[in-house]
């Protein structure tokens, strides 16, 4: 039998100004622990604007929302940006939804939340 749990890929890329979260999978209970790792990798790190890429998610459960409104809170509070690329349907359609999208900083691409 094989193990036929999604998988969640994270790859953390930082400069002095900027540090980009590449999340690329499915964010739910099983996969929760390394999302929030690579969130927190992200504002952990030295760059006042952190970008969350969420591009290739193709699917964001609950638990994934709940990290997302903690480090949106946890930026705020450090005074830090927060920017989340929403580029797929799956995460655009949840955000629409729940009605984060009025309170989230969300963006097309990476290029168009490095820029803003």
């Amino acid at each position: 039998m094989t193990d036929a749990r999604p998988e969640l890929t994270c790859d953390v890329n930082s400069d002095e100004q900027t540090t980009v979260v590449h999340i690329a999978g499915e964010i739910d209970i099983s996969t929760q622990e390394l999302f929030d790792e690579a969130v927190h990798a992200g504002l952990d790190g030295p760059s006042p604007l952190v970008i969350l890429d969420l591009a290739e998610v193709t699917f964001l459960g609950s638990i994934g929302l709940r990290i997302l409104i903690l480090a949106h809170n946890e930026a705020e509070s450090a005074a830090r940006q927060l920017r989340i690329v929403e580029g797929s349907e799956a995460v655009k359609r949840v955000m629409a939804i729940t009605g984060l999208a009025q309170i989230l900083a969300l963006y097309p691409t990476v290029e168009e939340a490095r820029s803003a």
